[in-house]
């Protein structure tokens, strides 16, 4: 299961005054590849270990509905007591543990948060619910991390460091 950090009120205050957003490159870079290799938009979007909410909001500002989850419920309620739009909503759950149907997300992300995660029941979890033909944005600090996954963990590994 994930691990659990920043569980305190006084702490994600403190998170959700002094994290940044997602930068703006990453941002483009996003964007430019869902509208090159995507036929549709994306309909539901899950940012799964939103913390307080800053790569939940910046989704909203171009995805018809956004998710953000995390396991803190501190961390969720700083998301939910800052200025938003109407199509986010936020959930208390583990990474490992989504409460999304299976196939049903276009678009799943991670900002600077999988490396909490115990990863390979992570990417089970992401398989199960991301849509045939959807996507999955993982951005951390390290490439260090290393994903697993089937017999495909040494791709998506090199997929993910480049």
């Amino acid at each position: 299961m994930a691990t659990q950090m920043f569980e305190g009120r006084g702490h994600a205050a403190v998170y959700q005054k002094y994290r940044f957003a997602p930068g703006q490159e990453l941002q483009q870079t996003i964007l430019a590849y869902l509208q090159e290799k995507r036929v549709s938009p994306a309909e539901l979007v899950v940012d799964v270990g939103c913390g307080s909410g800053q790569g939940t909001r910046f989704l909203a500002e171009h995805f018809k509905k956004v998710v953000g989850t995390d396991i803190s419920e501190a961390q969720v309620q700083e998301a939910r007591d800052a200025p938003s739009m109407p199509n986010i909503s936020y959930l208390v759950c583990p990474a490992e543990e989504l409460p999304f149907e299976d196939a049903s997300v276009d678009l799943l992300t991670s900002f600077t948060a999988a490396h909490w995660f115990d990863i390979e029941k992570f990417m089970r979890e992401a398989n199960r619910v991301i849509k045939p033909g959807g996507c999955m944005v993982i951005s951390t600090y390290t490439t260090d991390m290393r994903l697993h996954y089937g017999n495909c963990s040494e791709k998506l590994t090199k997929a993910f460091r480049e």
